[in-house]
């Protein structure tokens, strides 16, 4: 199909597509340290999901998509008004881009996700690449590459875990700066904190039947509050602080019962399996 000029527009997702087969076996791009633990403490040192920086690359190459499929339906648009190619109505519709595959809900969604992850180096990960992509006009091609046969996943044994936090408890997902805030930015809500029914104090958040991203906050917030000044000043921000953010502002809402998951592990990786408090 895209080597009619009809569909055209979408070779960039065959080369994505292509690009994914073609890194699947390849284990330097996955996660080696195991996202739980067993009942006796160990975790399990094997390839896992993708590595943090291989989904960081992965979403710079899509959003680097989006982008071009914009500028395409804008320089479409410019040939119809010129008269560069005939007023037809399929050349009406391409003036429209065709995808968009992350928009400002997904964005938001991977942006929580990311900055849980242990080697997330700022607050906002996901948004600052989408601001590199969109604001600063980068672009990331996608290669085309030779695929790795398909190969056995070593396990390479299990790591001896047990309290790891013991001398430095970590916080989770509990929000020093909300607690101190949130008297008087909501003073409606009955708490600056939540607790689980565990017992675990963590940041405000609402619950829903399924993870939920607010659609409109999400976009409004995307498209209009992060720029180039809220995006440099977070550069010095903990990557944490925008899970807080996403959970305090009730843009994000944590499945039911999600919250209570307190796990031994946390900030390991960026999946709803992931510790959400102490």
């Amino acid at each position: 199909m895209i080597e009619d000029e009809q569909y055209g527009h979408l070779r960039p997702l065959n080369d994505f597509r292509n690009y994914l087969l073609a890194i699947q076996w390849d284990m330097s791009r996955r996660e080696l340290v195991g996202r739980s633990l067993s009942d006796a403490g160990y975790t399990r040192i094997q390839a896992d999901t993708y590595s943090y920086l291989t989904r960081v690359d992965l979403l710079k190459k899509l959003c680097s998509i989006d982008a071009a499929e914009r500028d395409r339906a804008e320089a479409q648009s410019a040939a119809l008004a010129t008269g560069s190619i005939p007023d037809t109505e399929e050349n009406r519709l391409l003036c429209e881009p065709q995808f968009e595959f992350v928009t400002p809900q997904q964005l938001v969604a991977i942006d929580f996700f990311l900055s849980m992850h242990h080697y997330a180096p700022h607050a906002f990960p996901a948004l600052a690449v989408w601001h590199d992509v969109n604001v600063l006009g980068r672009r990331y091609p996608v290669p085309k590459l030779d695929g790795l046969p398909k190969t056995e996943i070593v396990l390479h044994g299990w790591y001896p875990v047990g309290r790891y936090d013991k001398e430095a408890p970590s916080t989770g997902l509990r929000s020093f700066d909300a607690e101190q805030w949130n008297s008087y930015r909501h003073p409606d809500r009955p708490g600056r904190y939540a607790r689980t029914t565990g017992g675990e104090q963590t940041v405000y958040f609402e619950e829903a039947s399924q993870f939920e991203v607010d659609a409109e906050a999400a976009c409004l917030f995307v498209t209009c509050t992060y720029d180039t000044a809220f995006m440099l000043d977070t550069q010095h921000r903990d990557a944490i602080d925008s899970a807080h953010f996403w959970l305090n502002e009730g843009i994000v809402k944590l499945p039911t019962g999600m919250a209570q998951r307190c796990g031994t592990w946390p900030n390991a990786g960026s999946t709803s399996r992931d510790s959400l408090s102490v």
